[in-house]
C-alpha cells in the first residue's frame, strides 16, 4: 500500500512568497493567510499587488485553491493577468472582507471560478 504524504510549511514562511500568472509576470505577493478557525482550512490567501512598498497596493481575497505552488522558484502561480486585476474590486490595508459572511465569500470564490470549501 502507497501513502501519499502531505506537505506542510508554516504559515509565516509563505508570507510575502511572490505570486505571478500563467505568463510568468509578477503579479504581487501573499500578505496573509486567513485561517477559517472552526474547520482549521486555510479560507484564504491575501494577494497584495500594485503599489509601492506597501502604498498604494490592493488587496484580494484569493481562494486557496486558485492558487498553485511553484516549488522550485518558491512562489505561487495563479489563472489570473494584471489588466483583470486592475479592473477587479479588491480592498484595502484598513477594510478587510468579512468571509463569514457567506453571500459576500461565494461570490469571492465564484470571481476565482474556485468551488467554496465548505461545500
Amino acid at each position: 500500500i502507497s501513502m501519499k504524504f502531505r506537505r506542510t510549511l508554516g504559515a509565516s514562511t509563505l508570507i510575502n512568497d511572490k505570486v505571478v500568472n500563467l505568463s510568468g509576470e509578477d503579479i504581487g505577493h501573499i500578505e496573509e493567510l486567513m485561517v477559517d478557525v472552526t474547520t482549521g482550512r486555510v479560507a484564504y490567501a491575501v494577494l497584495s499587488f500594485g503599489g509601492f512598498m506597501g502604498i498604494g497596493n490592493k488587496l484580494f481575497a484569493l481562494p486557496w485553491s486558485a492558487l498553485t505552488v511553484d516549488e522550485g522558484h518558491k512562489r505561487f502561480v495563479v489563472n489570473i493577468t494584471k489588466e483583470a486585476l486592475e479592473t477587479m474590486d479588491g480592498f484595502d490595508k484598513d477594510h478587510w472582507p468579512d468571509l463569514g459572511d457567506l453571500e459576500y465569500a461565494t461570490g469571492v470564490y465564484r470571481q476565482w471560478g474556485a468551488t467554496p470549501y465548505w461545500h
